[in-house]
């Protein structure tokens, strides 16, 4: 309640206080010659007569408006530029009389050449700032050739991957993958990896989504957003890749387009492969007994996916129709081959010694086919429409399969499991939009949506039996599961432009009904609940280019099937875990104020965040028997952040483009469980340098500097570590070919180390990546391929191994 009377008390005066602000001065509205599509991600700077440096800088708005306000009268120049496109340029704007200036549309004509040609020439702005997101651009990040979406977000602050490669942002695997706008077929990291990087025309940051959008993901939403074709007739591209850890993809696009309908087809074969050197030591108490425990060996993963995807689009004079499918089949495999130890002791004394080949795999995949049909029908040019879409996706032959096996020096098993999970998923998203601009730059959005999640499947068990020398089903621990959850959602979000101040204001409703069966008949729940979500966002343009932006929302996290299957599943023979059917969702304000300034071709930002969490979900570990873990999901309290983003980009000369990103935020974790775990604090920060280097009309070099600071859980702590990385791009052959070398980690010097300490329960596991990791990159564009969106985290992807 606090913080909604803060925020409340915050609004109100700042809007009394902005409610004088200035009507604008010059205004206009950008558009694709041709198509008349709005343009929304241009440079528009506008020059006082006889200056050389620019009065004042901005960016359009999605429907391709913008403005200039406090401009005084007098004669100006206005200057746009966008990669891809002409430069346009108007002079002779004359201000008098304090009477504004309507420009109109401006229509930015496309550029014929080639989009690698567009690359080295014009460079896009590595991070463009809007009132509720942040686009990063796709293209001026060298490294992530031949990479994923992971390798796109490198140098966004507060991004940061795990040894396994898991992305958290500010601190919390929480957030929502989306593609084009629609839920991705996979969920988080994995979600972010199956993407090839030459796929993606930018992603979308949004820390505090509006109403509009969806309220799961704590941290917010990162939407995918895919290379479309633009000009007629037929092109495409296609990208080749392979590394030194034997990591290999290819990925192509055809598109055609006329006057009225565009069609493409296009797919990705992509097997992305991380190798580490894992290394424990692990001390468990159960009763009277100590297990010492020691691992050491290479651990292997393989993320991969196999799909096919066309699209097709038709305008009508006032509707469009779309339809997009895909099919694939995708997952992610791991398996471990190492040394282990062990001694048992009781009261001092050892009673037991063992030395083993401990064997580990896990594979977990699945046959998907997803489509989505829409339509948008606008009732005038002036934003007034109508949008409504349905979504549906089927994940067939489900698999999650575990095998753990012990092996003597000899070669003779001694223990060993296999389990087995079949399911069958299936997601429905149906969404009707609707937006009424009452004036110029005001507008009323309403929606409905309506959202269902299914999983039915069994879970199955093998033991090996040493006496028999043969693996049993263990029918104690079968299992059949049935979850369903289904969300009615509603909303309503104002948005407009009062002189210099932006706002919008939002509410979302949301019934959510869930459904939890199982074998076990105990852990069987129904859930029914109706909550309010609202949001906030506030902007205002100061003089002499000062932008101020403020949001808040309320997020939730609602827990996935895993968070509470009530039974026990091993990932290898040593570490067991299971869920919690009693697991609650957590809730989340999230508070943000940025501020960004450009100065000339240089861009300056900060953002002050506060995020308080009630209800924290937390993977817990504890002894389970002699030598084995279990771990847990559990709500094990609340946590804060509360922290400062600072970017800097700079055009240090003309051949040199800068990136300076950097976080630091303090954490807090206050711990309610009586598991172990204790209160924690730490004073998270990293630092990342990214510089762009024209070394000739044909070759580009990046070249990465990174820092990650320590950071804790309720059980323990994670050492800071470094690494660097370097690219080299290269135009051949008339810039129809561009071929790209990185070397990650190029001093060997990343190193990962987790440290978990309670009262029953002594690890530590440090994880080296394998050395050297090089990608080499290939990359075709025909029939002068451009891009264009269909619509308006820090990668530290080096381990393999944690989560044990």
């Amino acid at each position: 309640m606090k913080e909604y009377l803060c925020l409340t008390a915050f609004v109100l005066c700042f809007s009394f206080s902005m409610s004088a602000a200035p009507a604008p001065r010059i205004k206009g509205k950008l558009v694709e010659a041709g198509s008349h599509k709005p343009i929304d991600f241009a440079d528009i700077f506008l020059y006082v007569k006889g200056n050389a440096d620019p009065l004042s800088h901005t960016i359009p708005e999605t429907d391709g408006r913008f403005n200039f306000n406090d401009v005084h009268d007098g004669e100006y120049t206005l200057l746009v530029k966008l990669v891809g496109f002409d430069v346009y340029t108007r002079s002779g704007i004359l201000l008098k009389s304090s009477v504004a200036m309507d420009l109109g549309t401006i229509e930015m004509k496309a550029l014929e050449m080639e989009l690698a040609e567009v690359e080295v020439v014009a460079q896009k702005k590595q991070v463009i700032y809007k009132l509720d997101k942040k686009v990063i651009e796709a293209a001026s990040n060298v490294l992530a050739s031949g990479g994923s979406a992971v390798d796109i977000l490198e140098n966004t602050p507060s991004i940061r991957v795990d040894a396994e490669g898991e992305v958290t942002f500010r601190g919390s695997s929480g957030f929502a993958v989306y593609v084009d706008g629609k839920p991705s077929v996979f969920s988080g990291t994995q979600a972010l990896e199956q993407i090839p990087s030459g796929q993606i025309e930018n992603i979308e940051i949004i820390t505090t989504p509006s109403a509009r959008h969806d309220t799961d993901g704590d941290v917010g939403i990162i939407n995918i957003i895919t290379k479309k074709h633009s000009p007629g007739g037929i092109s495409g591209m296609v990208n080749l890749t392979g590394s030194t850890t034997l990591s290999h993809g290819a990925d192509f696009l055809v598109s055609r387009q006329n006057k009225v309908s565009r069609w493409y087809v296009g797919g990705s074969w992509t097997e992305r492969l991380r190798k580490s050197n894992f290394t424990q030591e692990k001390t468990t108490i159960v009763a009277d007994t100590a297990t010492l425990s020691s691992s050491d060996g290479p651990r292997k993963s393989n993320n991969f996916n196999y799909a096919l995807k066309a699209g097709w689009f038709y305008a009508l004079p006032r509707t469009t129709l779309n339809l997009d499918l895909e099919g694939g089949y995708g997952g992610r495999t791991r398996n471990g081959d190492l040394g282990y130890e062990e001694s048992r002791s009781a009261k001092g004394a050892v009673f037991e010694q063992g030395d083993y080949i401990s064997y580990d795999y896990y594979d977990i995949d699945e046959t998907y086919f997803q489509g989505t049909a829409g339509f948008t029908h606008k009732f005038n040019d002036a934003g007034h429409n109508l949008t409504g879409s349905f979504y549906a996706k089927y994940g067939g032959d489900a698999l999650e399969y575990f095998q753990s096996d012990l092996f003597d020096r000899k070669g003779e098993r001694q223990q060993g499991h296999r389990a087995w999970e079949d399911e069958y998923r299936l997601t429905i998203r149906g969404n009707l939009d609707y937006i009424f601009p009452y004036r110029e730059t005001g507008r009323l959005e309403a929606g409905y949506q309506y959202y269902s999640y299914l999983e039915d499947g069994d879970y199955s068990m093998q033991f090996w039996n040493p006496e028999i020398k043969a693996f049993y089903w263990r029918e104690d621990i079968y299992n059949t599961f049935y979850f369903q959850r289904g969300i009615h959602s509603v909303y309503a979000l104002l948005a407009d432009r009062y002189g210099n101040l932006d706002f919008q204001a939002g509410l979302r409703g949301e019934h959510t009904h869930r459904v939890l069966r199982s074998s076990k008949e105990w852990a069987n729940r129904v859930e029914n609940r109706f909550e309010l979500f609202p949001s906030v966002h506030l902007g205002y343009t100061l003089p002499e280019g000062h932008t101020l932006f403020v949001s808040y929302s309320l997020r939730t996290t609602r827990p996935q099937l895993f968070f509470m299957e009530p039974y026990i599943t091993f990932r290898d023979y040593y570490s067991a875990e299971i869920g919690n059917p009693d697991i609650r969702p957590e809730y989340i304000n999230s508070f943000e104020l940025n501020y960004k300034k450009n100065i000339g071709q240089h861009t300056v930002s900060s953002t002050v965040f506060h995020r308080n969490r009630k209800d924290k979900i937390e993977r817990l570990r504890v002894p389970y028997e002699a030598g084995v873990t279990l771990d847990s999901m559990a709500n094990v309290g609340h946590d804060y952040s509360t922290g400062l983003e600072l970017s800097a980009q700079l055009q240090a000369a003309r051949w040199w483009n800068m990136n300076i990103n950097g976080s630091l935020y303090h954490y807090k974790v206050k711990n309610e469980m009586k598991l172990g775990g204790r209160n924690e604090t730490s004073m998270n920060y990293e630092i990342m340098l990214n510089n762009a280097f024209d070394a000739g009309k044909y070759t580009r070099i990046q070249f990465d500097g990174n820092f990650v600071g320590p950071s804790v859980t309720t059980q323990g702590k994670t050492d800071a570590f470094w690494y660097v990385n370097l690219a080299i791009r290269q135009q051949l052959f008339k810039r129809k070919w561009h071929a790209t070398l990185a070397f990650r980690d190029l001093f060997n010097s990343a190193r990962y180390v987790s440290d978990i300490n309670t009262s029953n329960l002594q690890s530590i596991t440090k994880i080296r990546p394998n050395y050297p990791l090089i990608t080499m990159t290939l990359s075709y564009t025909f029939n002068n391929f451009k891009t264009k969106s269909s619509q308006n985290a820090e990668d530290h992807d080096l381990f393999e191994g944690t989560n044990h």
